[in-house]
This record gives C-alpha cells, sequence and structure tokens, in this order.
C-alpha cells in the first residue's frame, strides 16, 4: 500500500509546493475520490482516443489499459490507496507506477477543469438512473397496495377535516402520480448532465484532433459540450439533479406525514409494522413510526443540498473557478440520503395493512353533504340555494347531536321544501364515487391503477372492477379511455412466419394488438426483478421486434410468452424480454421462441446474437456460449453504462455465433474497438446520432 505523497501536478512552476495548512485545505481527494470508477472508465476510453491520434502506441495503449485494470482490482480488494491531491492526480501517479510513460502520456490535450466536468457528468448520470430505479420500487409498492385494497372505501380530507368518500387505492395513487412526476424531474436532470464537457481542456479548447462522438460514446454520452469555456464551468446538471431530489424528498416527506397521521392511534388506519418501528426506551407500550419520521426529517437535507449548491454558482464568473470543488458533497450527500430512504421506504410500504374497521370508521355522514346539495340542484335548485339549505341543515344537525337525516321532518322541511325522507334513502358512499367516474375522480380509480401498472410493467390487477388484460389503455394518461380489444371469434389467421406448435399454440409475430398480453407475460418477472419493467408505451415502439406464442382455446386467445430481438449494431443482436408464463412453463416454449429469434437474426444477416442472463444453462441448451462482457462493447457502452447495477452486474453475457468465428473475432477485439460513427455526422456537432 502506497503511502508516498505525490508530487503535485503543477510542481513545475510552484517547486516549494503548498504550506500544509494550505494543502489541507486544497486537497479534495477525500471528496473527489468518489469518482475513481468514472477516472478509470475515462482514463480507459481516452487511452484508445490517444492511441487512434497517434499520441500512444497500441501497446502503450493496452499497457495503461491493464495498468486501470491492475488499480481496479487494487482498490476493490482493498489493497491499494490513492494519495494525492485529488482523484486526477492520485489515479494518474498509481497508473504511473504500474505502466510509465503511458500515464504520463495521458493528460495529452486535456485539462482538470474538463476532465473533472466530465466525471461529474457521468457521476450524476449514473445517480440519476439509481434515483429513478428507486422511486419506481416506491411507486411499485404503492401501486401494490392500491390493488390490494381493492373496494375499500375511506374519508378524504381538506385541512385534515372530512371531505368526500373515496377509495383507499385513491389515495395511495394520490402519491404515485406524485412521484410519477420526480421520475420525470431526474430524466430531465439525467438529459442535462448527457453533454460530454471534454475536449474543452483547461478553458479554451485542446489543438489534439480526435472524433469527440465516438469518445462520447465509449463514456455513455449521446451529446457534446459546443463552448469550451461555457462547458467546464457548468454545473446546471448538478443543479437539476439536486431541485430534483428536493421535490422528491418533498413528496417523501408528505407521504411519511400521511402515514405518521394514519398510524396514530386516533386514526389507527396502519399499524406503524414491525421492522420498520421502534419503542420508547421509558413506555414500554409504545410503537412508534420512526421511520417515517425521519424519512420526514432527511427531506430538509435534501431541500438544503439544493440551496447549498444554488448559492455556491450564483456568483461565480464565467468558466471554472476553483470555488467549484465544493460541488460535489452536496450532491454525494443527496445522493447517500436518497439512497437510504428508497432503499428502505418501499419495504415499509409493502409491511403496511390496512385496518377495515377503522378505516370505515371515517366514513361519517358528513362525507354526503354535497351529495344531499348536488341532488338539490338535480331538480333545479340553483346550487347556490341549494350549498345555503345543505350547510343550515348540517348545522342545526350539530345543535340537535344528531345526524341531519334524523332531524324532525317539520324542521328539515323548515330549511327546505327538498329535505324529504326520500331524499336521504340514496345517499350513499358508493353511489357517491360512482359518479365521479371521469379522470381524475374518485370513481376512475381503476382506470388510474391500470394506466400505472402499465407504466410501472405490473400488469393488470386481479380486481373484477380493474379492466381486464385484454384492455388497452390508450391517450394520453390525462384524458386516457379504455378501449375493448374483443376476444378473436375464430382461428388466428397466420402469416408466413407463424407456425403451430401445438392444438393450441401458435408461434406467430406480435401485432399492435398483442402488446397487453406481452405486458402481462412479463410482469411477474418484473415484479422479481427478473426483467427490466417496460412501458407500455415503448413496448409499442419495438413491438416489431417481438414474437409470441398464442394459446388459444373454448375461452378464448391469450399470449403466454414472447422474445423480442434488438439490433444491437450491424454485427450484433439480442435476444431481450424473454419470459413465459408460468402456467405454460416445459412446453419448450422458451427455446421455440430463442430458435425463432435466431432465424429472424440470420435473414437479417448478423454474425451473431448475444444475450445477458441469469438462466445460463438454457441458453446453453439452446446453443449459446458464454463471452466475456468486454465482447460484446456495443452492449456494454450503450445500455449497460445507463444501468443502476452496472457495476454490480450478476448476469452473464452469452452468445449464439451465426457466422462462423464471430465471437472469436469480438473477443480479439476487446476494449480496443472503435465505434464507428456514421461518416456524414459532424463529430463536432451538439447532437450525436442515437447508438440503441
Amino acid at each position: 500500500m502506497s503511502e508516498q505523497r505525490k508530487e503535485a501536478v503543477w510542481q513545475g512552476r510552484l517547486a516549494a509546493g503548498l504550506d500544509p495548512r494550505a494543502q489541507k485545505l486544497n486537497d479534495s481527494l477525500p471528496v473527489d475520490g468518489r469518482l475513481v470508477n468514472e477516472e478509470l472508465a475515462l482514463s480507459r476510453a481516452y487511452a484508445t482516443t490517444l492511441a487512434e491520434c497517434g499520441v500512444m502506441t497500441v501497446a502503450e495503449r493496452d499497457a495503461l489499459i491493464a495498468a486501470c485494470d491492475d488499480l481496479e482490482r487494487g482498490l476493490t480488494a482493498g489493497t491499494v490507496k490513492l494519495v494525492g491531491e485529488d482523484v486526477h492526480s492520485a489515479v494518474e501517479a498509481a497508473l504511473g507506477e504500474r505502466c510509465g510513460d503511458p500515464a504520463r502520456r495521458l493528460h495529452t490535450g486535456r485539462s482538470r477543469n474538463d476532465q473533472v466536468a466530465t466525471l461529474f457528468r457521468m457521476h450524476v448520470m449514473r445517480l440519476c438512473d439509481t434515483a429513478i430505479e428507486g422511486v419506481r420500487e416506491l411507486e411499485r409498492a404503492l401501486v401494490t397496495q392500491a390493488r390490494e385494497s381493492g373496494d375499500l372505501l375511506c374519508a378524504s380530507y381538506t385541512h385534515l377535516q372530512p371531505a368526500q368518500p373515496i377509495r383507499l387505492a385513491h389515495w395511495w395513487l394520490a402519491h404515485v402520480e406524485a412521484f410519477a412526476r420526480d421520475e420525470e424531474r431526474l430524466m430531465e436532470a439525467r438529459e442535462a448532465a448527457d453533454r460530454m464537457p471534454l475536449g474543452s481542456g483547461a478553458v479554451a479548447g485542446t489543438p489534439l484532433k480526435y472524433d469527440r462522438a465516438s469518445l462520447a460514446t465509449r463514456l455513455g454520452f449521446s451529446r457534446v459540450a459546443l463552448n469550451s469555456l461555457d462547458a467546464v464551468g457548468d454545473r446546471d446538471f448538478a443543479v437539476q439533479y439536486l431541485n430534483a431530489a428536493a421535490m422528491l424528498g418533498l413528496h417523501l416527506s408528505r407521504m411519511s406525514e400521511d402515514l405518521v397521521m394514519f398510524c396514530s392511534p386516533a386514526f389507527g388506519w396502519f399499524a406503524a409494522p414491525d421492522g420498520f418501528s421502534t419503542g420508547s426506551s421509558l413506555l414500554p407500550q409504545k410503537r412508534n413510526p420512526d421511520l417515517f419520521e425521519l424519512a420526514r426529517g432527511k427531506s430538509a437535507r435534501l431541500l438544503a443540498n439544493a440551496q447549498r449548491m444554488a448559492t455556491l454558482l450564483k456568483g461565480l464568473p464565467s468558466s471554472y473557478q476553483k470555488d467549484l470543488q465544493e460541488d460535489k458533497e452536496a450532491v454525494f450527500d443527496t445522493a447517500d440520503t436518497l439512497d437510504a430512504m428508497l432503499g428502505v421506504l418501499p419495504a415499509s410500504i409493502d409491511a403496511l395493512v390496512p385496518n377495515a374497521k377503522r378505516i370505515a370508521a371515517s366514513l361519517t355522514s358528513d362525507l354526503l353533504a354535497v351529495e344531499l346539495a348536488d341532488a338539490l340542484v338535480a331538480v333545479g335548485v340553483p346550487f347556490r340555494d341549494a350549498h345555503k339549505a345543505v350547510g343550515a341543515l348540517w348545522a342545526a344537525a350539530e345543535r340537535a347531536q344528531c345526524e341531519p337525516a334524523d332531524l324532525p321532518l317539520a324542521d328539515r322541511l323548515a330549511l327546505s321544501e327538498h329535505f324529504t325522507d326520500d331524499r336521504f334513502t340514496g345517499l350513499t358512499m358508493e353511489s357517491a364515487i360512482a359518479r365521479r367516474t371521469h379522470t381524475p375522480g374518485a370513481g376512475s380509480t381503476p382506470h388510474q391503477l391500470a394506466i400505472h401498472e402499465a407504466r410501472l410493467g405490473l400488469g393488470p390487477g386481479d380486481d373484477a372492477d380493474l379492466p381486464s388484460p385484454d384492455d388497452v389503455v390508450t391517450g394520453d394518461p390525462s384524458r386516457v379511455t379504455t378501449a375493448r380489444v374483443p376476444l378473436p371469434t375464430s382461428p388466428t389467421v397466420l402469416d408466413a412466419s407463424a407456425r403451430r406448435l401445438s392444438d393450441t399454440l401458435v408461434l406467430r409475430r406480435a401485432t399492435v394488438t398483442d402488446v397487453t398480453g406481452i405486458a402481462g407475460v412479463m410482469a411477474p418477472y418484473v415484479v422479481d426483478g427478473v426483467l427490466l419493467p417496460r412501458p407500455v408505451s415503448e413496448l409499442y415502439q419495438c413491438v416489431r421486434e417481438f414474437w409470441v406464442v398464442e394459446r388459444s382455446d373454448a375461452d378464448g386467445s391469450a399470449i403466454v410468452a414472447c422474445a423480442a430481438l434488438r439490433l444491437l449494431w450491424n454485427d450484433m443482436g439480442e435476444v431481450r424480454s424473454l419470459a413465459v408464463r408460468p402456467d405454460a412453463h416445459g412446453q419448450g416454449l422458451g427455446a421455440a421462441l430463442v430458435n425463432a429469434v435466431l432465424a429472424d437474426a440470420r435473414t437479417l444477416g448478423l454474425p451473431r446474437v448475444i444475450a445477458l442472463t441469469r438462466e445460463v444453462a438454457f441458453f446453453e441448451r439452446c446453443g449459446f456460449t458464454t463471452q466475456q462482457r468486454e465482447s460484446i462493447p456495443r452492449k456494454v457502452w450503450t445500455d449497460c453504462v445507463r444501468c443502476p447495477k452496472r457495476h454490480a452486474c450478476d448476469e452473464v453475457a452469452v452468445a449464439f455465433d451465426l457466422v462462423p468465428g464471430a465471437s472469436e473475432e469480438a473477443a480479439r477485439a476487446g476494449r480496443s474497438y472503435v465505434l464507428p460513427m456514421p461518416t456524414a455526422v459532424d463529430p463536432d456537432a451538439d447532437v450525436l446520432p442515437v447508438i440503441s
């Protein structure tokens, strides 16, 4: 383990070095050391770029990449400790110890100014991806609670006073709506960070000519920065991330406040769940919802960090300033806080069990006052007159300490001739909800639930009131309608590519009417974390990639299995979204789908097909062989680089060679590949071709 202080990268100009007190203030490695993974990724990619420019030989590039690998292993094992002013100089020095001159050439054409801006953007993109997945996991827990609550009714509140009846699911989904907006804000923050500054140098750019587009793609960017002065000083993306996190924290706090209130004995809608509650050091009977209180409290950190960053930036001149060394702690603290909150809140939501009896007790007659006013409007009474009469009725009942319907008939008629006994018989909680079926009303809860289930990849629910699996949710979610897709009454018309697997099973290409069926097949695997969630909108966009197995019987037709072929580049396709319904296992449907995908790939002229999977044995039975992940760079540098689990991936790469030796050739290329870009594209263009 090296402990020796490395020579400062600027030592030639200031040979005396820093005063130790100044050194302590200046050094940032304890903070920015967190970017070491991005620093190593950048070093590997930039070494390839320098080799393309002739600054390094191929042998030097390979030596530097090997040094990066060795350093990464040492850091992971804890046998190496970085020492230096910052993560950039520390890594450069550590690489120099391992490979010599290649490491000393690595800084050619770049500055720590554009270097840190690039690393920070890469890191924030990853933090956004992680936060988005955490939010979606929380949303899934909330949607599951909404589904399981079924037809359970409860009071809604304004000013913490009883207002109108709703379904408990409606309350759960209200929080889902807020978190869905947080998703959008995090996606916008990620997009803001998705712009590579490298090539800006210290402030004025670099004379080194290289393909910035290719380098950007290697690093997971889809765009490059246009102005060097702005690129080194821009931290808008960090502000957007922190602002998105602050809003997320605000919504987490509001949800937690609701749960603290509803877990209190005064309401008793839920009991604070075991495993997520604490007791009292003095009061043995206590059951405290501390987890939700902590979430409410920690949201203050998220709000403060957003303000902290804005305060840091507001007085800075343009370009890079040393003040920007303080830009990371707020981001890192926010990321850690979100990880802690989103790491536990979904499980705590899952653990909540509604107390139906206590929830039902919230359904008091007060909730039907507006229904009575509406009933008067229906017989011609102006609303303002009806509102006044009903208000007077409730005041009279309060004075008499009884229900409004229990007031003597004469007293009621004195307030309005319409307050007859029969006027009250039709006032029920269910009818009040049923009258409000238009989105976003309480009666539209089943439609809202179906929308969020589809968006989160959970599939349709089992509740009889929900749209059935053959319902297609269409249009803008804010103006949603459901259109019934009838089950076929005659055998499916097969195209030339379709074939029968049995009397009841047909393998064929997917159509747009299969999308909800595909989502339903994938849903249980999404819930278990086997498949990535794919919104219905995405499934419609890529439906032409899918093959399905359709089962037809006396009850109609249903999709029971699916798989897709995604084109990654001109030399590779990928098997994606392979899923078989549990009740269709053991019939060889998975293998049949893989064969269909391979035949499709062969028709397209692809030399090989890959997959990332945990079911290695299955793919080996289908003729696939395991591969090093470096042999599938198009996948790694387009999809995997954006995956929250990229540093802890538990999937194995497998490949099927449609052209003999295709995998071996790819393996020989290894990390030294050069991603070809369309020649007509300006490498300095602001928007690069989408490669995914």
